[in-house]
């Protein structure tokens, strides 16, 4: 199925899954949330932990710390260019 004006491909999602999956298999880090939008449909992933040695897993609605404010603010900034 194309992506036509839906927003996502199931190809795309599929290749967005297999990356982030490998980063997590690979134990670079134990979990994660991504969220991509696209003309108005919005797709979440939670894959893996909270904490390298197991523990809750990721959900939607886990809460991140941030120890930087100036890198996502400069982030974002880079984005909207």
């Amino acid at each position: 199925m194309g992506h036509g004006n839906s927003g996502f491909s199931e190809a795309g999602l599929r290749r967005l899954h297999d990356v982030l999956a490998g980063h997590v298999d690979s134990g670079t880090i134990p979990g994660l949330v991504a969220l991509v939008s696209r003309n108005g449909q919005t797709h979440v992933e939670t894959l893996g932990t909270m904490h390298r040695d197991g523990g809750p897993p990721m959900r939607r609605d886990t809460i991140f710390r941030m120890a930087s404010t100036s890198k996502p603010v400069s982030v974002s900034a880079t984005m909207v260019l």
